[in-house]
């Protein structure tokens, strides 16, 4: 993020964020932005964990895609949901979520398989 860009409202409570994939905008600077997160943000009551997911609708879910079972869909999927008290808790889900696999399609493809027991926003 450019220091001259202003943080806005929606980011401001994110306490850790990760971006497992997105379209390079050198490549496509007047295409469609892509990409797959997770955020760890502060709640009213609580901590939440996220996953954003953003991709070309030729992607289909990587995880049906790659097992042939249930393709997930785009949209903010609500991963886990912590205390007020357990904000360590939280961040270490939202890394532990977003890191791992070898490569950035093993890891969507993770993220794809949590998500679809997930809570869909």
């Amino acid at each position: 993020m450019n220091a001259e860009q202003p943080v806005t409202e929606a980011k401001r409570n994110h306490l850790w964020r990760h971006t497992v994939w997105q379209t390079d905008p050198e490549l496509h600077p007047l295409g469609p932005r892509h990409c797959a997160e997770v955020y760890c943000c502060e709640e009213s009551n609580g901590h939440a964990v996220w996953y954003v997911r953003k991709l070309p609708h030729t992607d289909g879910g990587a995880a049906g895609a790659a097992n042939g079972t249930v393709k997930v869909g785009n949209g903010d999927y609500l991963l886990a949901y912590f205390g007020r008290h357990q904000r360590d808790e939280a961040i270490l889900h939202a890394v532990q979520a977003a890191t791992g696999a070898g490569s950035a399609e093993a890891q969507i493809a993770v993220l794809d398989a949590v998500a679809r027991s997930a809570q869909k926003i």
